[in-house]
């Protein structure tokens, strides 16, 4: 069976324009880079065999690429702020449940809930504290000049017809990011 549909992929790749196998191969990088899809779902839901996906993820270091964008500052902040909003829901819970237990007359289950509010709070506290250091630029203006640079001249070495059209955006990118950085 895995031969039968390694060779209908085989005939469809044949069948497919470059530049729609390119948009199949950027939907999967996407899919799995990008979005965080297990291969192999992804190998099903664009009609792929897994090891053309593999081959794909092998040639174009996806996995290296994928665990980079995990690991870098805003993916950081955004799962920090993700965790908040869990801590923040199980402390709106807990006060529902301060409350039932207020006009229940329950005064031990009261004192319970407090207890584990007062904890979750202390550790939303400290989260937030987190946050705010992940919010800030963790670079230098000369760095960041330096990483356009490289961006930019490597577009001009691409394509120096779509080069000359950022230069007006270079300026104004440059001019906004020294004000916020300094």
């Amino acid at each position: 069976m895995a031969k039968k549909k390694a060779k209908i992929t085989k005939e469809r790749k044949s069948l497919l324009k470059k530049a729609d196998y390119d948009k199949l191969h950027q939907t999967a990088y996407e899919l799995v880079v990008i979005q965080g899809h297990d291969q192999k779902e992804v190998s099903k839901t664009l009609n792929l065999t897994e090891q053309t996906l593999s081959k794909w993820s092998t040639e174009g270091k996806w996995r290296e690429q994928r665990e980079a964008r995990q690991q870098c500052s805003s993916t950081d902040a955004d799962n920090t702020k993700k965790l908040l909003r869990l801590l923040s829901t199980q402390r709106l819970e807990l006060e529902e449940s301060i409350s039932i237990s207020i006009k229940d007359g329950n005064k031990e289950e009261e004192a319970r809930l407090r207890k584990q509010a007062s904890s979750l709070s202390d550790e939303m506290s400290k989260i937030n504290k987190t946050l705010q250091s992940l919010d800030k630029k963790n670079y230098t203006l000369g760095v960041y000049i330096d990483v356009m640079d490289e961006i930019f001249s490597a577009l001009r070495g691409h394509d120096e017809d779509i080069w000359n059209k950022t230069i007006d955006f270079q300026a104004l990118h440059i001019r906004k990011v020294t004000n916020q950085i300094g």
